[in-house]
């Protein structure tokens, strides 16, 4: 059986490992150069720096792909935990920095306040049994139609309420704002604000807490390499360089690709990695889409996640005092007005923003006493009209100094390289649809059966992985997205598709030798 898989992001490389390990002959077609998609990586004269995710989370689960295809990881790359997670300042200047040990956790929170460390526990223990069924439940499934919403298969998730707003949940904990918007900050990039996200998304913090945050060693633009290589090794084959025009659909069934060469390619499944909202329009016949979820009617009134401003630097220093990751919360991250709760504007005084210091950990990617990093801050996407260059020059000239709040002290006289990206540049050079690098917002009316499924429900023989798909944008559920292509195709070839869904157990470390140096970090 022939696979073709149009995208060499994260989602396309996990399908292609998953696919080639199940013995199906497998092409992957990639715009560009280089694979990983927006992990590809950004090189500035003597600087390699990550551009898109640079957390991963629950490791086993990218072991899981490798394993259950013959491989190991360790053989393709090496993964690393963090020594603590990440730190924050707030905005009345205190300090919180967030660690998987839970004696360092609690020392941290009573040094705010002594009364947090039993509402940490409490917490703690109430999401730890939370995991357990909202991973598998929420995450790991298919859900293919509305019977995931079925009330027998959702009983268990009930005494967690999930109707309540994540920030309502942890503050019935905490009643401390730092702590509460500290832990619903990831909210953000699933395009809500921690008032309007569900309490199913507590899940989140809690997997960085229980199970440490991880780093690619060389980068992710290495996972990406390495990813590539595995599947090569397996034996996929890649076109870079090869855009595509179009899925090719006959009689409701997907039959292969068009390159822009106006090369044809067969197949027997086609797996589009490339942005949904973007790549259903423009690669998928709108007679297949018409009345669907993919119209493009429906599409266009769909709600997405905000954009990012980035700003990448080449440092002729290194800021070793200061832990791997970086966020400032602001008061503005407070807001609950429906401008900030909508993405509307752009913040030019005083932004919450995250900032990714490698160095501390990695030292690839930068000349020797040199160092990289680089800085995140929400932005509105561009579905309103916003002067993109004014916003790029302000937020250029005012990033580096906004840097001494997480204490990178002078940053603008160190500046070596830089190069910045606004919503335009991810709309247009990464063909994300408005610059929403979260993809669709994770409303409720855009969750489980509600939002785009893997398997296409309309074009027989296609399917979708990516963020946004089921279940969701970040690396960990895009990765479990090219578990739920694997699920679907293993039949079809006459196997099971082994061990998942796959619930880490507290405790547990990636299993790989490789990774031993990693866990004696802890």
């Amino acid at each position: 059986m022939k696979a073709l898989i149009v995208g060499a992001g994260p989602g396309g490389l996990s399908a292609a490992i998953n696919l080639a390990g199940l013995g199906l002959d497998v092409t992957v077609v990639e715009k560009e150069a280089v694979p990983g998609g927006r992990m590809r990586g950004l090189t500035m004269g003597e600087y390699a720096v990550d551009t898109g995710p640079s957390i991963m989370q629950l490791p086993q689960v990218l072991e899981g792909i490798f394993r259950r295809a013959g491989k190991r990881i360790e053989d393709y790359v090496t993964l690393t935990r963090l020594p603590e997670n990440t730190r924050l300042h707030f905005w009345d200047g205190s300090r919180l920095d967030t660690h998987w040990d839970v004696e360092k956790m609690k020392a941290e929170l009573a040094r705010l306040d002594p009364k947090l460390v039993p509402a940490y526990e409490e917490w703690f223990e109430f999401s730890k049994a939370k995991y357990f069924v909202a991973y598998e439940k929420f995450m790991a499934h298919p859900a293919d139609d509305l019977g995931y919403y079925n009330p027998l298969r959702l009983l268990p998730t009930l005494k967690f309420k999930p109707w309540q707003t994540l920030y309502a949940h942890l503050d019935g904990f905490f009643h401390d704002d730092r702590v509460s918007y500290a832990f619903s900050y990831p909210s953000k990039y699933l395009g809500l604000h921690p008032t309007t996200c569900s309490s199913v998304f507590g899940v989140i913090p809690f997997l960085e807490l229980a199970f440490g945050v991880w780093h690619v060693m060389g980068g992710f633009r290495e996972l990406a390499r390495g990813m590539k290589r595995c599947a090569e090794d397996l034996g996929a084959t890649f076109r870079m360089s090869e855009p595509v025009d179009e899925v090719l659909v006959e009689q409701g069934v997907a039959k292969g690709v068009r390159l822009a060469s106006g090369e044809v390619l067969n197949a027997d499944l086609v797996v589009v990695n490339a942005d949904l909202p973007y790549a259903a329009q423009r690669l998928v016949p709108e007679q297949w889409r018409e009345g669907t979820r993919l119209s493009n009617a429906r599409l266009g009134k769909a709600k997405y996640s905000c954009s990012t401003f980035m700003l990448y630097l080449g440092l002729d220093t290194v800021y070793r005092e200061l832990p791997h990751h970086l966020i400032y919360l602001s008061n503005a991250a407070r807001r609950t007005d429906r401008a900030a709760l909508e993405d509307r504007e752009v913040d030019l005084d005083d932004p919450p923003f995250y900032a990714l210091n490698p160095q501390v950990t990695d030292p690839a990617g930068a000349p020797k006493g040199h160092s990289t990093m680089y800085v995140l801050v929400p932005t509105p996407n561009t579905g309103a009209p916003h002067d993109w260059k004014r916003v790029e020059a302000e937020l250029t000239k005012k990033v580096p100094q906004w840097l001494e709040k997480v204490g990178a002290k002078d940053v603008a006289r160190h500046i070596v390289e830089q190069r910045a990206f606004t919503a335009e540049t991810w709309r247009d050079e990464f063909n994300v649809f408005r610059g929403a690098v979260f993809n669709l917002s994770h409303t409720w009316l855009q969750l489980g059966p509600l939002r785009p499924k893997v398997k296409s429900p309309h074009v027989k023989g296609l399917y979708w992985v990516g963020g946004g798909t089921h279940p969701g944008s970040g690396l960990l559920t895009i990765m479990e997205s090219a578990n739920i292509v694997g699920h679907h195709v293993a039949p079809l070839v006459g196997k099971t598709f082994a061990s998942w869904p796959q619930v880490p157990a507290m405790g547990s470390l990636p299993t790989s030798e490789g990774m031993a140096g990693s866990r004696s970090a802890g």
